[in-house]
């Protein structure tokens, strides 16, 4: 199958550039810039043209991935040129205009549905991820959209173009909207925000990483979003009518009235107990993490980059309220504790055992006949020494045992020189074990 990305060059396209070519489809991008474009191409392992309507006639799906002002233009130079039969569709914030203008520039036979990826273009997997569809003619490529979307566990919605973009004037058009708005009042007040951070409680904190989030994306997307959609101006109205009577309310020390605005939010909001539940637990989670690195300070751990991906292995030198420094052989590097994750130990085991040498040798050991091996065996794969595995090789019952007792032998490997296998045999005897 072929799929072209009308824009693919750009973030976005990028985007659904690999999703296509990973699921085994044969893709080409455009774009305006062909240095650029055949550089994202040879990257991705796809071809390039700046050619937009020869692209979308060989392509059995045509993806529109450029900007929300460019999206009904292009619609409009590259839909007549779509197959019968074909899939035409587009990745934009806003759905009723260029769905409308794809079904109407599009030949019959051409099946149309607009899609909008509820995520960034830096997200690495769609897992867990909502991406919505508006079918607006045809039903064989919707079917094929959800499968591919299923086996990326990506959560699907589907709704009308109409109902996206009522809501969307909420989802993104008010949310982005407000924190802009406070973003634009911190800068306003000339409030350190690096010093606000010191008295912050979890959830100040929590809003301002909300807030960079959103300003320190590309200003030419979160304008589009705001000023494309037809249905954001009523909500601009609102919120800033309900700013202002907040406001009046404070400024007349009106208690009850206040308390009437939070209990009118409230029951507006649903279910409050379940949402303080969701965002106690992101609270806890940072938490948790920092707790953990803290603990393994002196300790190896496998860091990995969450947006590149890279796998950082070290020792934990210390830990800061913003950073971590780990240390391994060749160097030491410092890193913000935003961009990482910590990685548990059975992938530092598996990165130890594919990256580093290895040392292999077997132990055998009298143990009472009540100890369990596979219990030793996991006992034995938990001492911080390197140790990447360990597996039963044998129990032996027989006349060279005493009675009561039963020999199990251990194949262990380890990280190290051989020496190293001295304090795995002192635990060993630890534990009661006899050397044969």
């Amino acid at each position: 199958m072929r799929v072209a990305i009308i824009g693919g060059s750009g973030e976005f396209g990028r985007l659904f550039a690999m999703l296509f070519r990973q699921e085994g489809h044969e893709v080409v991008i455009t774009g305006r810039d062909r240095a650029k474009g055949e550089a994202v191409a040879q990257g991705l392992g796809v071809s390039f043209t700046t050619d937009n309507a020869a692209a979308a006639r060989e392509a059995d799906i045509v993806v529109i991935s450029v900007y929300i002002e460019n999206t009904l233009e292009v619609i409009e130079e590259v839909a007549p040129h779509v197959k019968p039969g074909a899939l035409l569709m587009d990745v934009t914030s806003v759905k009723e205009r260029p769905c409308a203008a794809m079904a109407r520039f599009a030949p019959e036979g051409v099946e149309v549905i607009g899609t909008h990826p509820m995520f960034g273009p830096r997200e690495t997997t769609f897992e867990g991820l909502t991406f919505i569809l508006t079918p607006v003619r045809g039903t064989r490529w919707e079917g094929f959209l959800k499968e591919l979307l299923a086996r990326e566990k990506a959560r699907v919605v589907v709704t009308t173009p109409e109902e996206h973009d009522e809501i969307m004037a909420v989802v993104q058009g008010l949310t982005h909207f407000t924190y802009i708005s406070v973003a634009s009042t911190l800068r306003e007040l000339g409030v350190d925000v690096r010093r606000s951070r010191s008295f912050a409680s979890p959830i100040y904190g929590l809003m301002l990483d909300l807030i960079a989030r959103i300003v320190g994306q590309s200003p030419r997307l979160y304008a589009s979003i705001q000023m494309e959609n037809p249905k954001i101006g009523r909500v601009h109205q609102a919120f800033i009518a309900q700013a202002e009577r907040l406001r009046q309310v404070v400024e007349r020390k009106d208690m009850a009235a206040f308390a009437g605005v939070m209990a009118e939010s409230a029951r507006q909001m649903g279910d409050i107990e379940a949402a303080k539940g969701r965002s106690d637990k992101v609270i806890l989670a940072m938490r948790e993490e920092l707790r953990r690195l803290k603990e393994a300070v002196g300790r190896e751990v496998a860091l990995k980059h969450i947006y590149s991906g890279a796998i950082h292995v070290g020792r934990v030198v210390r830990v800061e309220p913003e950073a971590v420094t780990i240390a391994s052989e060749r160097r030491e590097v410092t890193l913000r504790l935003s961009n990482v994750e910590l990685l548990d130990e059975a992938f530092l085991r598996q990165w130890r055992r594919e990256n580093l040498p290895q040392v292999k040798r077997d132990f055998s050991f009298l143990f009472p006949e009540g100890v369990e091996e596979g219990t030793l065996a996991e006992v034995v794969l938990a001492l911080d020494g390197g140790v990447v595995s360990c597996t039963v090789l044998d129990v032996y019952r027989g006349p060279q045992v005493p009675a009561g007792m039963k020999s199990i032998t251990l194949r262990v490997e380890a990280l190290g020189p051989e020496e190293d296998f001295g304090k795995l045999e002192r635990v060993l005897v630890g534990l009661g074990g006899i050397r044969r």
